[in-house]
């Protein structure tokens, strides 16, 4: 690790700038302030001095950032509730109730009760191998690791049951991928909107 050079001010930094290596995209330093410059008296030729294992001077900017009224209001309180909001049921949470999912949902806790996306919103419920869910889960793209029992509905949507998931109940599904998983469920496939087979 190469450590910072400090210089005295009387000093110049373009006698070392031929010892050092320079990055192809790098531009050297200039010491000397610019004849356009508007604050030349203000700035000062030599480069602060801290002592090792002290902390640096606070700096205080000349004037406080203000935004502007336009950035300030991004998005509305109603737009923010139709946009995605992911949740998250964290390892060692036991939550008892019911759910309405407005984006991703991920368990990896214990949910008594049932995960239901909100009408008009298309979300995608994951739950881990730490996971367990007993109730229902509706959403339309559905992934499981863990252990669930109850109905497991993605419509006309895809359900996937890894290697490490224990299912109880009924899945519901247009697309199913299983992986080695504990099934005992009775599937249910829905045909596609169109009538085909």
């Amino acid at each position: 690790m190469k450590a910072d050079r400090y210089l005295h001010p009387d000093r110049h930094l373009e006698q070392d700038m031929d010892n050092q290596t320079m990055h192809p995209n790098e531009e050297p330093f200039d010491a000397e302030p610019q004849a356009g410059d508007a604050d030349e008296g203000s700035r000062s030729n030599h480069v602060l001095e801290v002592g090792v294992g002290n902390a640096m001077p606070p700096t205080q900017p000349a004037q406080m950032p203000v935004l502007h009224p336009q950035v300030q209001s991004v998005m509305s309180s109603e737009n923010s509730d139709i946009g995605q909001a992911c949740s998250k049921i964290a390892e060692g949470l036991h939550f008892i109730g019911h759910a309405e999912l407005r984006g991703p949902c991920s368990v990896a806790g214990t949910v008594e009760g049932n995960l239901t996306q909100a009408p008009g919103a298309v979300v995608s419920v994951v739950v881990t191998e730490t996971g367990r869910v007993k109730g229902d889960i509706t959403a339309q793209k559905i992934s499981v690791m863990g252990h669930t029992d109850g109905i497991l509905d993605s419509g006309q949507g895809e359900v996937s049951l890894h290697d490490t998931a224990s299912v109880h109940g009924l899945v519901r599904y247009g697309r199913i991928q299983v992986n080695g998983a504990d099934l005992n469920a009775t599937l249910e496939r829905v045909a596609p909107s169109g009538g085909g087979h």
